[in-house]
């Protein structure tokens, strides 16, 4: 119990004190002010028949709980989601690995650690809504009952959860990187729809107040609206008194679903975590018979003849190796897929092709470009590139193009598809798309340095936009209105 309690406490102190932790924090807290706007703002967050209730202690309470039912899985995932990462890095692993604590009691304490992260960022978010009822006056009379116990039903349940599912992706060698975090988003996208329609938790006290908005104000009677929603004069937002519920046994029933997902994440991850060991003797593995034709017939061919038309230039030599370096990574397997979801798009219809393949060849090449804007970070290269006799503008440029030219060869048989029908408007929105894509890359990982703000911001972007036709974020913009 002892090496429990000090392996807790020294994990959350060396994870609390990482930037990140501050700035979700304050993160979140900025979340919680936007959720709940003033009755005259241009916009509200949830609407019922045309009303919302007044910022008393049940209202904020409710709202807040399902504010992280649905979007603190998504946010704090990607935050835990380091617990195993960082021994590693670190250097203690082999420190841990030499202790006398069993598996179990080691993913145990990072499980309690996650949890208390997760617990300490829903307080921040519990003590902003006080502060904001005050600042609105709209109910000055602070019941922190019904404040808190949404968060211990709903939210909390999730928490433990969430926790777990860090840890189980961590241990598991397919899903700790950068798959992981784009298996996980479609996970939380379909939890949502899920949570939102169940008959028990969030979903039901959603349906509670659908009916007693509708039986107080049956003229008003309407739909509900969960997100940002603009409202003017013509669409005036009315408010009502909701005096809350009290949590009974069909909200406690909501609870049992996850202690069980819960159960069988903790016994997956004990599973499958190796213990911080290390394979001395790396292992051979045989490729095919196919691969080793493609590799020498196609993709050795495919080289040299790239290496004799980019040799003459200084800038496309670069280009052609950081054109390489991108792929270096992947396997031959990658690049088949994406000889395939070429060759779909030339023979299947028009509508399919925008709406379904071409947006899933973009997706198809999320990961390799995740590492565009931090490889020299990655790879411990940055000394030697900036004394390196190539400018740094000149690498950048290079870098870019070869992201570039990976995205338009992942879209290659929509513009020949659009070039054989004269639809050149759609190829130039291919090209401002691919710029923007590539921007976006480079951006994110400038800016963090890693990998994972493009790989959640990208399929988020990739599902609102392009998949889903939302105004302002369809950056590809085929689908017509």
């Amino acid at each position: 119990m002892n090496q429990l309690w000090q392996c807790r406490v020294a994990d959350f102190k060396q994870r609390t004190r990482q930037q990140s932790f501050v700035v979700t924090l304050l993160a979140m807290s900025v979340l919680t002010l936007l959720f709940f706007p003033s009755l005259d703002a241009q916009y509200q967050t949830l609407i019922i028949n045309g009303y919302r209730g007044l910022y008393n202690s049940a209202w904020l309470g409710v709202c807040l709980a399902m504010l992280n039912v649905l979007f603190l899985p998504i946010i704090c995932f990607y935050l835990i989601k380091n617990g195993l990462e960082l021994d590693r890095k670190s250097m203690t692993c082999e420190l841990i690995a030499a202790t006398p604590m069993s598996k179990l009691s080691f993913i145990f304490a990072k499980w309690c650690t996650n949890v208390l992260i997760l617990f300490t960022i829903v307080s921040v978010m519990l003590i902003s809504c006080i502060l904001l009822q005050l600042y609105y006056g709209e109910n000055y009379q602070i019941d922190l009952w019904a404040l808190a116990w949404p968060q211990l039903v709903f939210v909390l349940p999730v928490l433990l959860v969430v926790a777990l599912v860090a840890i189980m992706f961590e241990s598991i060698k397919w899903l700790k990187g950068g798959f992981g975090n784009v298996v996980y988003f479609f996970l939380w996208t379909g939890s949502i729809v899920q949570t939102i329609e169940s008959v028990s938790g969030v979903g039901a006290i959603l349906s509670a107040i659908e009916t007693e908005v509708a039986e107080r104000f049956p003229p008003q009677a309407g739909s509900t609206h969960i997100g940002v929603t603009v409202v003017d004069e013509e669409n005036s937002v009315n408010t009502f008194l909701w005096q809350g519920i009290e949590p009974t046994a069909q909200y406690l029933s909501s609870i049992l679903p996850l202690l069980i997902i819960c159960l069988s994440c903790f016994i997956i991850a004990v599973t499958f975590f190796d213990r911080f060991s290390r394979n001395p003797v790396p292992e051979t593995k045989q490729t095919s018979w196919l691969i080793n034709t493609l590799t020498r017939q196609v993709f050795n061919r495919l080289d040299v003849l790239f290496t004799m038309l980019t040799k003459h230039f200084a800038f496309t030599r670069l280009l052609r190796l950081e054109l390489k370096l991108l792929l270096k990574s992947h396997s031959i397997y990658w690049l088949l897929g994406l000889l395939t979801l070429n060759i779909i798009q030339l023979f299947i219809s028009q509508q399919l092709l925008v709406s379904i393949f071409l947006p899933l060849s973009w997706l198809w090449c999320v990961l390799v470009l995740s590492q565009f804007g931090q490889e020299e970070k990655q790879a411990n290269t940055v000394e030697l590139v900036t004394y390196s006799k190539k400018s740094a503008l000149l690498q950048s440029l290079a870098s870019y193009s070869a992201a570039w030219i990976l995205l338009a060869l992942a879209s290659l048989g929509s513009v020949l598809r659009f070039a054989a029908i004269a639809e050149w408007l759609l190829i130039i929105q291919l090209i401002i798309a691919i710029s923007f894509t590539v921007s976006l890359a480079y951006f994110c990982g400038v800016l963090t340095g890693t990998k994972r703000m493009f790989e959640v911001l990208c399929p988020a972007i990739w599902y609102i936009g392009p998949i889903q036709a939302a105004l302002y974020l369809d950056f590809l913009a085929l689908i017509a209105p």
